[in-house]
């Protein structure tokens, strides 16, 4: 027995977590010590015999209030390999010491006469009888073999309990898109279709440069798309939303542009593709401001303003959402005061990210007759700079000075818009006050305005139709009348 000391940490419990003092099991029963009478130990004692409350005798042992705070689980497969470890060491401790149990022989019937004796199956007290051949063992509580075959039996149960155990839940309430069931990876990639049909659907959308949304980098998602397609499973969730968001999008301008039938697969699958977004969403825990959380979001929203006729209902809760994730993670705040190092490159898009809120939150609301939910005191964000994407990518140290508004590229609309939108918000605010401002006030708005106005390059002012040039595109028309409106 020397060497058991070898074995004795086997389920030692850590430092750390050790409690000083065990709740050992009582040794009165649970009615002898309420009613403080002596207990005979036995099962069921003597005063529960006598009182006929043998039923309800009982030796289970009261959790102090120490013990009752919460401990650390021990995850099953743990548990399975220190019962394997001491298992293996109790056998080696069968095979090192000789078994002493004790051997009932029975007596040879020829020679001595029959006894008419009670045959006993069981013993009680932990033991039990195990017959080999002729041999009829006694194996106590104690003994090596009734250790080992307790293991036996513990890892029975635990594998009935792993069995039987509730797997994880497969719903998870969310406050913007409800009770949503969890995507796996595995599952993500059944749902997408071939990768030639996301390829085609990837590049319908970036072709699209005045339409696509500006806070996200092509060539940088481009990389993050091969990425993908490499290791699926190092892939965010909040990135798969972005890229199931586009393909709803791109699945969108293809019947606009009439590059695709409604009959398409691709038309078809397209509400599919805006419900694998909100999963993506859930499942990537965009609540907890993961990377690319709200890029997601707002592409999300992005796509139920596109779809809905009455953009007053659905996509105003996603955009409320947004706005104050994006508080929550500093995006209304320009990079250069905060605390954190962030390259150029992510501090243009976080810029870009913010003012596209900025536009949306003044449009939706004046839509809706409602305050604004963004305070330009609050705000010190920068305009973003009027560059194309191919000037600056996540290498860039220093940015590059913004292009001429003489050339018309996407962004200038945009840091156009972005511009009218911080003259708008004190307007829509004045108009909608609750106390009456004086006439001065007004006109200080209506100078402010009209400077504003005044700032639009001329590739974007409004002109007559007669002196629009027929080599004009559709959606540059539409942009000079979008910001003089």
């Amino acid at each position: 027995m020397a060497g058991l000391s070898n074995f004795t940490s086997v389920f030692s419990a850590n430092t750390d977590t050790r409690v000083a003092k065990r709740n050992r099991r009582p040794l009165s029963c649970s009615t002898c010590r309420a009613k403080k009478l002596k207990c005979d130990r036995q099962q069921p004692c003597a005063s529960c015999v006598k009182k006929g409350e043998a039923s309800i005798c009982d030796y289970s042992s009261v959790a102090s209030k120490k013990d009752q705070r919460p401990r650390p689980a021990v995850s099953q497969d743990a548990a399975a390999g220190r019962l394997q470890r001491l298992e293996d060491m109790v056998n080696g401790l069968m095979h090192a010491a000789p078994m002493s149990t004790f051997v009932v022989t029975p007596p040879d019937s020829s020679s001595s006469p029959q006894v008419n004796t009670p045959e006993y199956s069981s013993v009680s007290a932990g033991g039990h009888l195990s017959q080999q051949g002729s041999q009829v063992n006694y194996i106590g509580g104690t003994h090596w073999a009734s250790i080992l075959e307790s293991i036996h039996d513990i890892r029975s149960v635990m594998d009935s309990d792993l069995n039987d155990a509730p797997s994880e839940p497969a719903l998870k309430s969310d406050p913007l898109f409800g009770q949503q069931k969890l995507v796996t990876i595995e599952q993500i990639l059944a749902t997408l279709p071939e990768r030639h049909i996301v390829d085609s659907l990837v590049a319908t959308y970036f072709k699209e440069t005045f339409l696509s949304l500006m806070f996200v980098h092509s060539a940088k998602f481009q990389r993050e798309y091969e990425a993908f397609w490499r290791d699926p499973s190092s892939t965010s969730f909040c990135w798969l939303s972005i890229l199931f968001s586009i393909m709803f999008m791109a699945a969108k301008l293809a019947i606009a542009r009439g590059l695709a039938s409604v009959s398409d697969p691709c038309n078809t699958k397209r509400a599919g593709a805006l419900r694998m977004a909100a999963k993506c969403l859930v499942t990537g825990q965009y609540l907890k401001a993961q990377p690319y959380s709200i890029e997601a979001l707002l592409f999300h929203f992005h796509c139920i303003y596109a779809l809905h006729a009455d953009p007053e209902v659905q996509p105003w809760p996603i955009l409320t959402m947004a706005t104050r994730l994006a508080q929550k993670m500093g995006y209304h705040r320009d990079p250069r005061h905060l605390s954190a190092k962030l390259t150029p490159f992510e501090s243009e898009m976080r810029r870009r990210a913010w003012h596209y809120i900025e536009v949306f939150d003044i449009t939706m609301s004046a839509q809706q007759g409602i305050p604004a939910m963004i305070n330009e005191d609050e705000c010190d964000c920068q305009f973003p700079v009027n560059l194309l994407d191919e000037d600056f990518d996540e290498n860039t140290t220093v940015m590059p000075p913004p292009r001429s508004h003489a050339t018309h590229i996407p962004m200038l609309f945009f840091t156009c818009k972005v511009v009218a939108v911080r003259h708008l918000r004190p307007i829509i605010r004045h108009a909608l006050s609750s106390r009456r401002y004086d006439l001065e006030e007004t006109n200080r708005l209506h100078e402010a305005l009209e400077i504003s106005h005044q700032s639009i390059p001329p590739s974007l002012r409004i002109r007559p139709i007669a002196e629009t040039s027929f080599v004009d595109q559709d959606y540059l028309i539409m942009q000079r009348f979008m910001l003089e409106l």
